[in-house]
């Protein structure tokens, strides 16, 4: 088993950061210096292939206050050597003390190296020419700048949270408490004269990177948490350094299982199996390291969790193994997971006395594997039409009529629900009598894993609670960010839940594609959600509004994807949940819908009321039976 890791963008030659330092507004390079470079291995993907990392050498002799900033930006941007280098520009005590961990803040427009300004001064004596009689005249007291302070302003793109934890670095996620590209609050840095050489007394507790910096010292991975109701595991997608080594990283996995970071999937989003006081050798809080065997990570545990039930630590085995499988830096990467309490090892059932484990059997990332090929739509009587596949002979589910457009079947395939052209919405068992239920305007729905169905209606998003449930829409709030609790503003023209049910992809006003994760508040009622309990918590990661783009459909693709329709020239697009690279599929004239599945071929609705499927990503689209509105379930 294999977790999916995202592509990186890798720094191959100098001229690359010097142009993204260099650029218009940016940090520039300093007038003189050494610069150096070094081989590094980076990535789980990229096992022992050497990359040069570029190291900027230290200060030089009678460097100005802003070429000192200056300098110090461009060394604290290359991880080799723990800021070895970067160091350099500091004063000794500032040198022991800063610790950026793996915080940062990015710039789109920045980081701007402003002219300094002198906060203090020294008196320095300075003998004049002798007098007449050949004696030393008095002294003249001259002052000498001996303290600046400098200013580093920008554009902020994320902001990256981190911190120290026994020597390891908690994984940086992106906030979006700020607008991307918005001014960011203005940073200083203050210097002082040091063995006659300015150097840094006090610099920021994170890095200032460029975009492009950013890009290249940073690669995304995913921690793997529980829904609410322990079905599944939820990939979230945080930031690592490249610099860490194969101890850093699994250490930081596994402090942040234990220790969820505060972000959009967190706040009745999923949660750890790790019960909390589980502690590491030493019966503290912090982490011992994580030991390599071949390609085997071996996790010591200890604390409360050695009273765990069987099932708990199927559960914390679970998103151990999906999450460091992949991890280490150099070497071979982790294939494997072994499992000890208090440094015996955990014997799995069923495991013929082998600890090592290298799946999940019980638990695992909803959407990883091919799911029923079956797939319903309308035809042109109307019916509710079922297809085990594009080449199977059609079943009828429901008979229907010409008012139905669009149909819905819950991943169970034991309920069902259609709009009508009018707006309004029916709902029952499959091949049962459909209930109309209470509102109208409705126009994009989607079932969850619980038979709970999502829609819009009238712009607004609201939820039905169970399929049996004749009770009103509950209406949703959309906060914007985790630490934002303002409600996100309608118009949403279209909402589709992941597998999962946790995560959501929508699109507000036609043309922005945003994610989210479904929020139950501490002590809420599941059965009797309210407006106040139930909330969708938006993702950092988002696709810009485009004045020239109209989604029309939106679906999920597996575990960490959704495939959207756009417009006005038609348009496919895969779109990572992680913000990832966007990627381009074959489009055909007048597509009207598109439905996905993980390992299932795309169906396609078009306008003259033909389907039309695609078997892989990169096929082509053959035709299909005629009908409208295509549905995977869910």
């Amino acid at each position: 088993m294999a977790s999916r890791v995202p592509s990186r963008h890798v720094l191959a030659v100098l001229s690359a950061l010097v142009a993204a330092l260099s650029a218009a507004g940016c940090v520039s390079m300093p007038s003189a210096g050494p610069v150096r470079s070094y081989p590094v291995t980076q990535g789980p993907e990229a096992q022992g292939q050497p990359y040069q990392q570029v190291v900027f050498g230290p200060p030089g002799a009678g460097w100005k206050p802003t070429q000192i900033v200056q300098g110090f930006l461009a060394a604290s941007a290359s991880f080799g050597n723990n800021w070895q280098v970067a160091r350099e520009y500091m004063t000794p005590r500032e040198s022991r003390a800063w610790n950026p961990s793996w915080s940062a803040i990015v710039y789109s427009n920045g980081p701007n190296v402003e002219a300094p300004v002198y906060t203090g001064t020294t008196a320095k004596p300075t003998p004049t020419a002798k007098n007449q009689q050949g004696q030393q005249s008095a002294k003249k007291q001259a002052s000498e700048k001996t303290q600046a302070r400098v200013t580093i302003t920008g554009s902020v793109l994320a902001n990256l949270s981190g911190s120290n934890l026994s020597g390891y670095g908690s994984y940086a996620v992106p906030s979006s408490s700020a607008p991307q590209g918005s001014p960011g609050a203005e940073e200083v840095i203050d210097l002082v004269k040091f063995n006659d050489q300015w150097r840094i007394s006090s610099a920021p507790p994170e890095l200032l990177l460029t975009s492009d910096s950013f890009k290249s010292d940073y690669e995304l991975r995913n921690l793997y948490f529980f829904d609410p109701t322990s079905r599944f595991l939820v990939p979230d997608p945080v930031y690592v350094p490249l610099q860490a080594t194969p101890a850093d990283l699994m250490n930081g996995l596994v402090y942040d299982l234990v220790h969820p970071p505060k972000d959009w999937l967190s706040d009745g989003a999923t949660w750890t199996a790790f019960p909390t006081g589980t502690t590491f050798p030493g019966g503290t809080a912090s982490i011992g390291d994580v030991t390599i065997d071949g390609v085997t990570a071996v996790v010591d545990l200890g604390g409360t969790i050695a009273k765990a039930s069987i099932q708990v630590m199927q559960q914390v085995s679970a998103q151990l193994v999906w999450t460091l499988s992949g991890s280490g830096l150099s070497g071979q990467a982790v294939q494997s997971v072994e499992v000890e309490v208090n440094g015996k090892p955990w014997i799995p059932p069923d495991s013929q006395g082998n600890p090592i484990q290298r799946d999940s059997k019980l638990y695992n990332p909803a959407g990883t594997t091919q799911t029923s090929k079956t797939f319903y739509y309308l035809d042109g009587a109307g019916n509710v039409m079922s297809s085990n596949g594009i080449r199977a002979k059609p079943v009828r589910v429901l008979r229907g009529n010409t008012k139905y457009s669009q149909v819905a079947v819950s991943p169970d395939g034991k309920y069902l629900a259609v709009i009508g052209k009018s707006g309004d919405l029916f709902i029952g068992p499959v091949g049962g009598a459909l209930t109309e239920r209470s509102g109208s305007g409705y126009s994009t729905m989607s079932w969850d894993p619980n038979d709970d169905l999502w829609a819009t209606m009238n712009d607004q998003l609201v939820m039905l609670r169970g399929a049996g449930n004749a009770g009103q829409p509950i209406a949703v709030n959309v906060l914007s960010s985790v630490e934002n609790a303002s409600p996100e503003s309608p118009p949403f023209t279209a909402v589709k839940v992941a597998p999962d049910g946790v995560r959501v992809a929508l699109v507000i006003s036609g043309n922005e594609l945003v994610f989210g994760a479904i929020s139950w508040q501490a002590g809420a009622n599941l059965a009797k959600p309210t407006p106040q309990t139930l909330q969708i918590v938006l993702s950092p990661f988002n696709v810009p509004p485009s004045s020239n783009t109209t989604f029309s459909s939106v679906t999920w693709y597996g575990p960490d994807d959704v495939i959207t329709l756009s417009g006005p020239t038609p348009a496919v697009t895969e779109y990572p949940v992680d913000g990832d690279a966007a990627t381009s599929i074959s489009a055909i004239a007048g597509m009207r819908s598109i439905t996905a599945s993980a390992g299932n071929a795309l169906i396609a609705g078009l306008a003259k009321g033909q389907m039309m499927g695609n078997t892989s990503l990169t096929g082509s689209w053959v035709p299909i039976v005629n009908g409208v509105s295509p549905a995977y379930p869910g």
